[in-house]
């Protein structure tokens, strides 16, 4: 489980990713893939908990996951969005976010992730 309470000041704070390639999470192995099977040649990529565009600490392994470019690109950015857009909308408030991803068994990778 990741937690943040965060609001647009923090969303902000830093303006550029940095290098997080030497961490590999559990579960991760990188390969590429033929670009016909896998779009973007990737089928696994470093997922933040915490996206680092809402205040989540970009190089920090408690804060990365193994996932699926889908899992990340269409689950996970979806409601980083959705909260960047809040905060930047209202930026006066505070929001308390968490998120905690699940595993399966002994599975290095997790299922799902809940919000």
């Amino acid at each position: 489980m990741a937690m943040i309470k965060t609001n647009w000041s923090k969303a902000n704070q830093d303006d550029e990713k940095d290098d997080y390639s030497w961490i590999t999470p559990s579960g991760f192995v990188q390969k590429e893939y033929d670009a016909s099977i896998v779009p973007a040649k990737y089928l696994y990529h470093r997922c933040h908990l915490i996206g680092w565009n809402i205040g989540g600490i970009d190089v920090d392994n408690r804060n990365l996951m193994t996932g699926t470019r889908d899992f990340n690109i269409k689950g996970m950015k979806t409601f980083e969005d959705k909260l960047y857009n809040y905060l930047k909308e209202n930026k006066k408030n505070n929001v308390l976010y968490r998120v905690t991803p699940y595993f399966d068994g002994y599975n290095k990778l997790a299922s799902r992730s809940k919000y």
